[in-house]
């Protein structure tokens, strides 16, 4: 153990009131420190010099007065736990950035929305350059596109597919 832990149970040590593997601690590390050894001996003396003191009698009716003013104060003290109101600010992470930062992450966040809004689907151009239909990304299933017909995967499209005014799968 290190001293700061060893000095701190020097006290409990000279009362006897350690455990026995940290009397057991306590003991090896006093083998081996003078310093701690040296604040044991001072600890020790003090103890003694405590000993030949007279202890002062306690006053007739001391208790109930403590206890009497204790309870004149409990309402103080009550008074000083009451919790604030609560205030739900859910930016308020925001505002402790940096003004360059805010501006850039609003900027981020208004390319996603402005790139997500394009990414939607396209046009089905043919070599001729003319348009022959839309492209619609369903679910991002168009990894499905080229599927056999009968598998599982062209059943989901076709349930999930929007028909057109006749009724068919587009």
């Amino acid at each position: 153990m290190r001293c700061k832990k060893i000095v701190a149970l020097l006290s409990p040590y000279v009362d006897g009131a350690l455990s026995g593997s940290r009397k057991h601690d306590v003991k090896q590390h006093l083998r081996a420190c003078e310093a701690c050894r040296a604040k044991l001996e001072r600890i020790r003396q003090l103890g003694n010099l405590l000993d030949g003191l007279p202890v002062p009698s306690v006053p007739e009716g001391f208790a109930a007065r403590v206890m009497a003013e204790a309870k004149t104060r409990l309402p103080e003290t009550k008074a000083k736990w009451v919790l604030p109101p609560v205030t739900w600010d859910p930016l308020r992470w925001f505002l402790k950035f940096s003004a360059p930062m805010r501006l850039a992450a609003c900027a981020t966040v208004l390319l996603a929305c402005v790139v997500g809004l394009t990414m939607d689907g396209g046009l089905l151009v043919d070599k001729q350059g003319q348009v022959k239909g839309s492209v619609q990304n369903l679910y991002g299933l168009e990894l499905f596109d080229p599927t056999p017909p009968g598998s599982v995967d062209s059943i989901y499209l076709a349930m999930a597919s929007p028909l057109n005014e006749e009724g068919n799968i587009r």
